[in-house]
């Protein structure tokens, strides 16, 4: 990745708290990083580019700190635990997740949801992440269902809880709700 490249996603997520996604355009970006439009224009392409850059971005900066936050040695049943919710206050903390779940919704839904031959939803990326994790775990014969699906499972559970964030349930009931789900007994 280019320095201009780094520099754009670091503006456009300090945007997109700031103003949200509809009214962000690669332009103001380019603008208040001061790199020219053509530059953010080479670098991401469209606006729609550039979202699912600082996407990707901030995924894997979720996992990362999720890898070292969460302790991947314990019992499964406190790693899933542990790893909702973690997920849970993560996301609810963050402020582009904040702004577009409060103010423009659609945007979470969009990425959530398979669009013809579109990429990987966003259920689908964070599940690929996690798969491995638990599948190669020795204790993973206790899950309930293959390691993929208690990924996606657990992927659909958080989301869930952010985009519908008022819950009769705390989230360690929401976390133990994810252990049932995911493993037997």
């Amino acid at each position: 990745m280019t320095r201009n490249a780094e520099l754009l996603e670091r503006t456009a997520l300090e945007m997109m708290g700031e103003i949200g996604l509809d009214a962000l355009t690669l332009a103001a970006v380019a603008q208040r990083a001061g790199v020219s439009r053509a530059t953010a224009y080479r670098e991401f392409g469209d606006k729609n580019g550039m979202i699912g850059a600082v996407a990707r971005a901030e995924v894997g900066a979720m996992i990362a700190l999720g890898y070292r936050e969460v302790d991947l040695f314990a019992p499964l049943p406190e790693v899933v635990h542990a790893a909702v919710r973690f997920a849970l206050t993560h996301l609810r903390g963050h402020p582009v997740i904040r702004r577009v779940r409060d103010h423009e919704p659609r945007w979470l839904l969009d990425a959530a949801i398979a669009h013809g031959n579109s990429a990987g939803t966003l259920v689908e990326t964070v599940s690929a992440f996690v798969t491995p994790i638990v599948g190669a775990r020795p204790d993973a014969a206790d899950l309930a269902v293959p390691p993929e699906q208690a990924a996606e499972i657990i992927v659909r559970i958080v989301l869930s809880h952010i985009l519908v964030p008022r819950s009769g349930l705390s989230d360690g009931e929401i976390a133990a709700a994810a252990v049932r789900a995911v493993l037997r007994g």
